[in-house]
This record gives structure tokens, C-alpha cells and sequence, in this order.
């Protein structure tokens, strides 16, 4: 799955509208209260505490915190968003975890979307995410009403490998490729074949350059290219494998795991687990990673590496491209 994180650039000349909400930048005395409504959960804003411990994060992941954008109804910030985005020209739309209940603040909150939506989309960005909680259908009746499709429910997993977890024996033949600027072009072809016929996220493929993919998982987490590596056969790449480390430092993320046509059914991507695993015992920390649910082989592979579900999103997609200048 595509993540999105980067710093955000520029800002509009003025205030943007949509219909009779304002809706524009929050002004610097609402950051910390717009903040608190996309932090927030059950209806209710976030405490100082939990904004706090997000701005700190912020500042450690380069996210500008003064991008947020608020809509106002009857005089009060009635919903609020951050755009997250990334350097793969997508952006992240982290807004509150509730649909607004009042009829007009509802109303300003799809306002708003299509305001951020629009406004970025004229600045180049193709596609916006929102990742939402699966059992909220008012929230999800709110994106869908703007555009923002159903892409995959998300299940979020990760396990703590053994201290001394081996790298695995590679067959006769088979090696590791690392990732470089003589090697670049080999991972794009690569990844692009891994796309073929995947079952991961499938409405993804062919939406975006395979430039703009790489540039995604670059920034994911804390990019590393000693973590990113080919298995191949020969000169034949049969396999990508995309670590990152993230917070906290001993964690780290499979970015993405994929495997050519000919290579599938060859048990190819347990080589690619153990490989994964044995990275991340050297860190001595835990792996984790988010698996389409419909990507049963995906899931059979996690599991049976020892692979935990710790939590769900509904991923959703609104393509912006139309937009583009």
C-alpha cells in the first residue's frame, strides 16, 4: 500500500470556499485547537496532552503542522483537516475519526474536503488518501459523498523476531541486489512487474508513474537504501523487498514485499520474510507492515511468520489528477 508522509510545501494566496462554508488555512491561534479535532476520537477533541505528543512527531517526521485548514460554521471551527504529502505527488487527508452528527457541520466538513482536495490538486498532487475507521459508516458516507473511493481495508500486523533470527540460505544461484543509482532502474522494472496481476491494493496499479511509487516508499519511514534489495535469480529479479526503519528506533516497516509472476508459488517469499526478519532482529526491534485483507497469500505468508493483527483502517482514494495544471 502507498504511504504518505513528507513535509508540505506553499500555501495559498487567500482563503479558499466552498458554497457558504469558509473553509481555508487555520490561522495560527487555531492550530492547536483545529489540531485537537483531527486528534480527537468518540466526538470528542484531543487533549493538550495528546496534541503535544503529535506536534513532537511532527516535527520529527518534517510534517508542517501549519498546512491543517479548518471550516467554520456559525463562528466555530466545525471540522478540520491536515494534508499529509508525500513526495510520490499523493498526499495523506488526516481529519477527525468521526463523522460531524449537526446537519451543517457535516455539510462543512465536505466542504472542506473538496477544498483541500481542489487546492492541491491544482499544485500537482494526483491522488489523496484517507485511511478511516472500518466500523464508522457515517464517516465513510462522508468521504464517499467527495470522492474518496474504497481501496482495500487495511490490516495492520507486526511481530518481534527472534534476537538471533539468521538471514535465510539462499538457493544455488539466487542473490541479493542492493539498491543504488546503477541499480535504480532495475528496482522500477522490477516493482512494476511485481504489479502484475498483485492482489495487493490492485486498484492502485497504472494510477500513478512508477517514479512517483519509488518516491512514495522513499518516504516511508526513515529511508535507508541498505534496507531495500532485489532477490534474484542470476541476472532475473524475481522479488522486491522495501524495510525502513521508523519510530521508535528499533522499529521497523515492510514497506513492500512483491513478486514477479514466474516467481509466485515457489515459496520465494519466504526467503523474502526471513530476510525481512533477520533485518529487523539486527535492530532489535519489531516488524510491522499493512496487508490488503483480500491478499490472502500475502496473509498466509505473514502469519505464517508469526504475524500478529494489531489494528484496522478502511483505505479510500479520490483521484485528483483531473485537477493537475
Amino acid at each position: 500500500m502507498v504511504k504518505l508522509i513528507g513535509p508540505a510545501a506553499g500555501r495559498p494566496a487567500g482563503p479558499a470556499g466552498a458554497g457558504t462554508t469558509p473553509c481555508r488555512p487555520a490561522a495560527r491561534e487555531e492550530i492547536g485547537p483545529a489540531l485537537a479535532l483531527v486528534l480527537g476520537s468518540a466526538g470528542l477533541p484531543a487533549d493538550a496532552a495528546r496534541v503535544s505528543d503529535f506536534a513532537d512527531y511532527a516535527r520529527r517526521r518534517g510534517i508542517d503542522l501549519s498546512e491543517v485548514w479548518v471550516a467554520v460554521s456559525g463562528g466555530a471551527l466545525a471540522w478540520a483537516v491536515l494534508p499529509i504529502l508525500s513526495p510520490g505527488r499523493t498526499m495523506l487527508v488526516l481529519g477527525p475519526a468521526a463523522a460531524p452528527r449537526h446537519p451543517d457541520a457535516f455539510q462543512a466538513a465536505g466542504a472542506l474536503l473538496d477544498t483541500v482536495c481542489t487546492h492541491f490538486g491544482g499544485r500537482g498532487v494526483q491522488l489523496a488518501q484517507a485511511l478511516l475507521d472500518p466500523e464508522d459508516a457515517a464517516v465513510h458516507g462522508l468521504y464517499r459523498a467527495r470522492g474518496f473511493e474504497p481501496v482495500a481495508q487495511l490490516l495492520y500486523l507486526q511481530v518481534a523476531p527472534r534476537r538471533k533470527a539468521p538471514p535465510p540460505a539462499l538457493p544455488a544461484g539466487m542473490r541479493w541486489v542492493g539498491y543504488g543509482p546503477d541499480t535504480h532502474a532495475l528496482f522500477a522494472h522490477t516493482i512494476a512487474r511485481t504489479y502484475e496481476q498483485s492482489l495487493d491494493c490492485p486498484r492502485l496499479n497504472g494510477l500513478r508513474a512508477m517514479e512517483d511509487v519509488l518516491a512514495g516508499h522513499r518516504a516511508s519511514g526513515e529511508f535507508d537504501p541498505a534496507l531495500w534489495t532485489l532477490l534474484c535469480d542470476g541476472d532475473e529479479p524475481l522479488g522486491a523487498l522495501l524495510l525502513a526503519r521508523s519510530a521508535p528506533a528499533d522499529a521497523v516497516e515492510l514497506v513492500y514485499l512483491g513478486l514477479t509472476p514466474p516467481a509466485r508459488g515457489r515459496r520465494l517469499g519466504d526467503l523474502l520474510m526471513r530476510q525481512a526478519l533477520a533485518s529487523t532482529a539486527a535492530a532489535g526491534g519489531r516488524l510491522s507492515l499493512a496487508v490488503d485483507s483480500a491478499n490472502v497469500p500475502a496473509l498466509k505468508l505473514y502469519y505464517r511468520h508469526g504475524m500478529e493483527q494489531v489494528g484496522a483502517k478502511l483505505a479510500t482514494m479520490r483521484q485528483l489528477v483531473s485537477q493537475v495544471r
